[in-house]
């Protein structure tokens, strides 16, 4: 099925090119991507997009395309101002706050 996660930062069409795996986005499905995948483990006020962004061989293959690291990027630069903001690091930062001022940068989080 299309992934859905409550922390969606946006969403990506179904495609998938890598490791052998090859996914056209034809079918109109799409997956949300996750903030939790920006948010690396043990380490405060760190937040990593594009490629480099968390998660299994498959959604790799989905998220390394150029188009998918733009939505990982935006999310993690409304992330850290929201973060400063509020003064919580970014593991802590309000999702809902997030959220919020992605889709009024008119952002499809579902």
């Amino acid at each position: 099925g299309e992934a859905r996660f409550p922390d969606s930062v946006g969403i990506f069409p179904e495609f998938i090119d890598g490791y052998n795996i090859l996914i056209l986005p034809t079918s109109g499905r799409y997956f949300q991507v996750p903030y939790g995948c920006l948010v690396p483990c043990n380490v405060e006020n760190l937040l990593v997009a594009g490629r480099a962004v968390a998660g299994d061989r498959c959604s790799h293959a989905a998220m390394r395309n150029m188009m998918a690291c733009t939505v990982t990027g935006q999310a993690a630069g409304v992330a850290a101002a929201i973060s400063i903001r509020c003064g919580a690091c970014t593991s802590k930062v309000p999702i809902d706050m997030v959220q919020k001022e992605l889709r009024e940068q008119n952002v499809r989080l579902d």
